[in-house]
Order: structure tokens, then sequence, then C-alpha cells
């Protein structure tokens, strides 16, 4: 019975023996066919920092057996990377090695801080293709815009000021030079008769005011050593200013010409006489042609300058009758 138990012993070793030999001669079998690469492929970035959108290289290498056949990675294998180009190096070769090289353009829109990459090459077997990855490399990403908040919020005290020139909108000023030349045409168009009475009550009474100043300073100065200048220079004024007001040659006329024509007036002079305005005529020419001055010729250089008032007045009255009715002061205040 011992015998028979060393015996079965001696078997099973023998068997375990046996099969290990097949494993181990179908191992060999196998890495005949598809033998173990050489080294590592090396992957590297030619850069050590990239920006979004601008092409950067990455460079692929691989020494492997001369009698191996190698297949470098298409573009959807750099992920999430976008190859641009690809150019091939000349594969150098010495008595067992081959070394076969590749740089790829690539570009990249992500915005993480670092990003890696590594790809596959295919070892070219009799049944299939074996996978070998290259190593792994890191490149960074670099932003042009700041993206760290400032380390204060302090306004800044100085600002230069950038003047701006000012420009003319052209259509918008001519619309509104449109609109108000025709607001002023209309205006005109029913108001004209007023409007041209105003004005000239106006201008007739700008003239009147000045001809008081001029014949008021001359009177003032009247005196015996002065009567002929004076006279002379107060009825020349005055004789003009009445030319002016009616339309008529009043410098032209004779002192009974000029009597009748102030006299002819339908309301008349109220308070003067026919016979005062000859008289101040007569006494004013008795001053310029004879030199007289008398206590009277005052009064009557002023009597004269009644008479302008009277017939501003009355010239006045008419000039507003002749239209639509306006409240009107027929008193003049002298000035002084």
């Amino acid at each position: 019975m011992r015998e028979y138990t060393v015996h079965k012993l001696i078997c099973r070793t023998l068997f375990s023996l046996f099969i290990v030999a097949g494993l181990v001669g179908m191992g060999t079998f196998a890495m005949a066919q598809n033998p173990a690469p050489a080294t590592i492929p090396v992957g590297r970035f030619l850069t050590d920092s990239i920006e979004i959108g601008r092409p950067f290289r990455y460079a692929l290498s691989f020494r492997h057996p001369i009698s191996e056949d190698v297949l470098f990675p298409d573009s959807t294998a750099f992920a999430p990377f976008m190859v641009r180009e690809k150019s091939f190096l000349p594969t150098r070769s010495d008595a067992q090695i081959s070394t076969d090289s590749a740089v790829y353009t690539l570009v990249s829109f992500e915005i993480q801080p670092q990003l890696t990459l590594r790809v596959p090459l295919y070892i070219v077997g009799g049944a299939d293709c074996t996978v070998v990855f290259s190593s792994t490399d890191t490149v960074f990403f670099r932003s042009k815009f700041q993206t760290a908040r400032p380390d204060t919020l302090q306004l800044q005290t100085s600002t230069k000021i950038t003047p701006l020139r000012q420009e003319l909108n052209y259509p918008v000023l001519l619309i509104v030079l449109g609109i108000i030349g025709l607001l002023v045409g209309l205006i005109y168009a029913l108001f004209a008769r007023t409007i041209n009475r105003q004005v000239a009550l106006f201008r007739l009474r700008q003239r009147h005011l000045s001809f008081l100043r001029e014949y008021n300073r001359l009177i003032r100065t009247l005196s015996a050593d002065s009567a002929t200048e004076v006279a002379y220079q107060a009825v020349v004024r005055w004789r003009n200013y009445l030319e002016g007001l009616e339309k008529q040659p009043y410098s032209t006329m004779t002192t009974p010409e000029i009597v009748e024509r102030i006299t002819r007036w339908e309301s008349g002079l109220p308070g003067i006489s026919e016979q005062n305005v000859e008289e101040a005529l007569k006494t004013a020419d008795r001053m310029i042609y004879g030199g007289t001055y008398t206590s009277q010729s005052n009064e009557s250089m002023q009597l004269l300058r009644t008479v302008a008032i009277l017939i501003y007045e009355q010239r006045r009255v008419v000039l507003v009758q002749s239209g639509p009715k306006m409240p009107e002061t027929n008193t003049i205040t002298e000035p002084s």
C-alpha cells in the first residue's frame, strides 16, 4: 500500500511539470509572434505654455526593433487638442533598432490651467496590432487677460479729462430753422399790418425824443451873446423835424406859409393860436438876422417846441387810427 502511494505522488509531480513546461512554451511562442517593444514612445510639448487659439508643436518619437512596423496616431487621438499639421521625419535605423519621429502642430481652445497628453501607437503583428502608449507630458495655459482681482477697490483720484469735439447735427438744424421760418412767416402774414404799425410808431417816437433832446440843449444855451447862432440851429432843427414828420418842405417855406400849414389841422393846436405861432417865428427871425434878443425870445423858442410836440401827437393818433385800435398815450414827456 505504501509503495502504491509513493508511485501515485511521483506521477502527479511529473504531470505538473509537464503542464508548466507547456505553458512556458506557449508563452515563448506568443512572445515570438508579438515581441515587446524595446522602449516606451516619448511624447513631449515643444513649449511649456500655450495660448488659446495659437498653434504650438508636439514631438513624438519611438525606438523599436528594426523588424517591427509601427503606426503613428491620427488626428482623433489628440483630444482635447486639434491637429493643424503633421510632419513625419525619415526613419533612422542601425543593425537592430529603428527610430521613427513625427512633429504635430496643435491648437487648443481649452482654458484649463494645465492640460496633459498621452497618445497611442500601434505595433503591427501577425494577427492584430499591439497598442503602446507614449509618455505623458503636461502643458500650461497662459491667458492674456488679467483675471485676478486688484488688491484695492479705491478709485483713481486724478483723472485726465479728454475734450470731445462738438459735432453739429445739420439735418436737425435745418429742420428747426425751417420750422422757425414757417412760424415767423405765418405770424407775419396774420399780423403784418399790426407789426408794421408798431414798428412805425416806435421809429416815430424815437425820432421825436431825439429832436427834443437836441432842441432843449440848444434853447438852454440861448442868451444875448449866442442868440444868432443858437436861434439859427434851433429853427433849422425844428423845420427839418416837421418836414420829416409831415413829409412837407418846411425847410424852404416862408414864415406865412409855415403858419398856414400848421393851422390847417382839423383839430387845430390846443391852446395855441395862429397869431402866437406867427409871432414866435418872427421873433426867431429877428434873432437870426438881426441878433435881437429880448425877454420874449426864450418863450418864443419854447412855443415852437410845443408846436412840434402837438403836431407829433396828432400824427401819432392818425397812424394809430389807420388800423385796429390800440391803447395809446398822447402825452409826451419832454426829456431833460
